[in-house]
């Protein structure tokens, strides 16, 4: 909504991260969504295959700075909402 309303957008296509910057692991993130659905925690067995992403975060600042956007909402909120919007969306209809 924010890249819409922009008064001035930036010409040809650019790419933004969407997100706090803050930096959140595989297993909490895994952990949180196990938690929002109410399921069982994740297995987590410390061993990594090759290929895997070991570290990686996302800068916000290009979203802050060109749409004026700011992540407001918390992480479990936002993937309570995302793991529920299929669900949410059929029971409307």
């Amino acid at each position: 909504v924010a890249a819409l309303r922009v008064p001035d957008p930036p010409v040809g296509l650019r790419a933004y991260n969407i997100g706090s910057g803050k930096v959140t692991t595989v297993g909490e993130l895994a952990t949180t969504l196990s938690s929002v659905m109410h399921g069982p925690p994740p297995v987590i067995t410390g061993e990594f295959r090759s290929g895997d992403v070991r570290h990686i975060t996302a800068s916000p600042a290009r979203a802050a700075r060109e749409l004026g956007f700011r992540a407001t909402v918390r992480l479990d909120d936002g993937l309570r909402e995302f793991a529920t919007a299929m669900t949410t969306t059929a029971m409307r209809g």
